[in-house]
């Protein structure tokens, strides 16, 4: 196949009335989520340990240290983000950027009473 049949299979219609951008408001047949981009993984994981510390003045009840640790994206798991979609733009289809967080841990301590 030469480059010449390849404009049959790849076209994209410009100037047509109404809106803005090279196709100037169609919105064309394509179903939804039609592209996808790259996987995300996220693996988010908490330890929570409960310690009887004593009791209050009245002695009815007890007291409790609680100590938490926190930690997402556990694996520190690069997500990258989607690809740019502006048709008239430089870069298209091109990931110029990460998603969501690196990794971060929470500790928390806690008296309960």
């Amino acid at each position: 196949m030469g480059a010449a049949n390849a404009s049959t299979y790849f076209n994209i219609p410009v100037h047509i009335a109404g809106g803005t951008g090279p196709n100037q408001g169609r919105f064309g047949t394509l179903g939804r989520d039609t592209f996808r981009g790259p996987a995300y993984y996220d693996y988010d994981f908490a330890v929570i340990k409960d310690t009887p510390f004593g009791r209050r003045s009245s002695g009815a009840e007890r007291i409790d240290l609680q100590f938490r640790g926190e930690f997402f994206n556990l694996f520190n798991i690069v997500n990258m983000g989607l690809p740019a979609n502006i048709l008239n733009g430089s870069g298209f289809g091109e990931i110029s950027k990460t998603a969501g967080t690196s990794r971060q841990i929470q500790l928390s301590l806690k008296v309960i009473y």
